[in-house]
């Protein structure tokens, strides 16, 4: 004949739980697991800082070396657009209109990283374009006469040339310099 009896729980020794030892300890274990938390936090949180920071400067590489290079690429076409209205002397010069890219310089409008490119070169390429494009426009419709016009033209080129260009490569490298220094490689 089986017997419900309840079951009797085993006694447990308590007597830990008055000393003072027991508690110092799970203090000293408290405080330890809140420093440890905070330190690792604190790497953390530094390691994130100097991944955005690398992060930021290879956008900021990328976005000015393709600036440069769309900016050398019209210095070009506008030096070869000279060149061609002074050797062919043609009587419309809409003809010969130069094909400027804007792909770069569009796309910088929505770029947050835009902002970060220091604002001279920003201005000296926006007033470059600004110039040759009334230039050009008073050019083709005959306010200025062709070899007043193409020299004023030659000049800004070659100002935005020996200037922001140059000075934008510049950067550009100096960028590149920091992201090696960060063992992080960019063409």
């Amino acid at each position: 004949m089986a017997t419900n009896s309840p079951k009797r729980r085993p006694k447990l020794d308590n007597s830990e739980l008055v000393k003072t030892g027991f508690w110092v300890g799970q203090i000293f274990m408290l405080m330890a697991t809140v420093l440890g938390v905070y330190l690792a936090s604190q790497q953390g949180l530094s390691q994130a800082i100097a991944f955005s920071d690398i992060d930021d400067l290879q956008k900021n590489y990328y976005l000015r070396s393709s600036l440069h290079d769309e900016l050398a690429d019209n210095v070009q076409v506008i030096r070869d657009y000279i060149k061609a209205v002074k050797e062919d002397k043609p009587y419309d010069l809409k003809l010969y209109h130069p094909q400027l890219e804007f792909y770069i310089w569009d796309a910088m409008k929505f770029n947050s990283n835009t902002l970060q490119t220091p604002s001279a070169y920003l201005s000296a390429v926006r007033r470059y374009y600004s110039q040759i494009k009334h230039l050009i426009d008073r050019g083709e419709h005959r306010t200025y006469g062709r070899d007043y016009f193409l020299d004023l033209l030659a000049k800004k080129t070659d100002a935005i040339e020996q200037g922001a260009l140059k000075d934008l490569a510049a950067n550009t490298a100096a960028l590149k310099r920091d992201l090696n220094a960060n063992n992080v490689a960019v063409e």
